[in-house]
């Protein structure tokens, strides 16, 4: 199973200036199947892939930075399920830092 990640300029610099990152992860039936296949086993696997780019969505216990919008195929998961929102095949990632000042 393959789900892509798309990511602001602003990461793109901790995935060695790409602005999509593609995650493999374990594809449903198989022998690993259900934790892979949610936003938090795709940032599980992309940890390995690239951990300093992990590093900068989630913080040191896990959890998606308060400053970091994440979007599954358009779907903002925060209204959904969170980091256990559900990832299909082929689905589309987008990373979003949030932007603020005044």
């Amino acid at each position: 199973m393959t789900v892509t990640l798309q990511l602001p300029g602003a990461l793109a610099a901790y995935a060695g200036g790409q602005r999509e990152v593609t995650v493999e992860v374990a594809s449903p039936g198989s022998a690993a199947e259900t934790p892979e296949q949610t936003v938090a086993g795709v940032l599980d696997r992309l940890a390995g892939q690239l951990p300093a780019l992990e590093r900068r969505i989630r913080d040191e216990n896990a959890v998606i930075r308060r400053h970091v919008n994440v979007y599954v195929d358009g779907a903002d998961i925060r209204t959904l399920s969170g980091a256990q929102t559900a990832v299909p095949d082929g689905a589309v990632i987008d990373v979003i830092a949030a932007v603020s000042g005044g």
